[in-house]
């Protein structure tokens, strides 16, 4: 006894607008723009928005991948006027190789340290840290205020 739920099948595949850079589905092939507006302001001259370089649409493929196998994550609150900043979740001793890993499972070759360390660089991808910044600051700050109690 089979059973079908009544859930609609998602219709078209996920595109990305060409004007104003949010997801869309369309069933067409063609299609380049989300909306009407979009392809309007695209025929008028209007220039559409940077794609941005500090988010996962601008990543290159290794930190695309690092970003879904966890590895890589916003540090920081998105607001709406600031972009994310991501970092490495893990060290990036361990990043690499399991990165290497999956790359040679699949068939795609050998990451190479300098080709991984110049993806992390140029999507501005910071370092891994055990401790937050906020963390590292407080810790100086009681350091200095022990210091000044001792020389008293």
């Amino acid at each position: 006894m089979t059973t079908t739920k009544n859930t609609p099948a998602r219709v078209g595949r996920e595109r990305t607008c060409t004007q104003c850079r949010t997801t869309y589905r369309s069933p067409r092939n063609s299609s380049r723009y989300c909306s009407n507006a979009c392809r309007m302001k695209a025929k008028r001259g209007t220039a559409p928005k940077a794609d941005p370089k500090g988010g996962p649409d601008g990543f290159s493929i290794i930190t695309k991948a690092l970003l879904i196998a966890g590895f890589v994550g916003p540090i920081t609150r998105a607001s709406s006027k600031a972009q994310p900043v991501y970092a490495l979740t893990v060290p990036f001793e361990h990043a690499l190789d399991e990165l290497s890993f999956q790359f040679n499972r699949k068939g795609w070759g050998y990451v190479s340290r300098a080709e991984f360390t110049e993806a992390l660089r140029v999507d501005g991808i910071e370092d891994f840290h055990a401790r937050s910044v906020e963390a590292v600051d407080l810790n100086r700050r009681q350091t200095r205020r022990r210091m000044e109690r001792a020389r008293a």
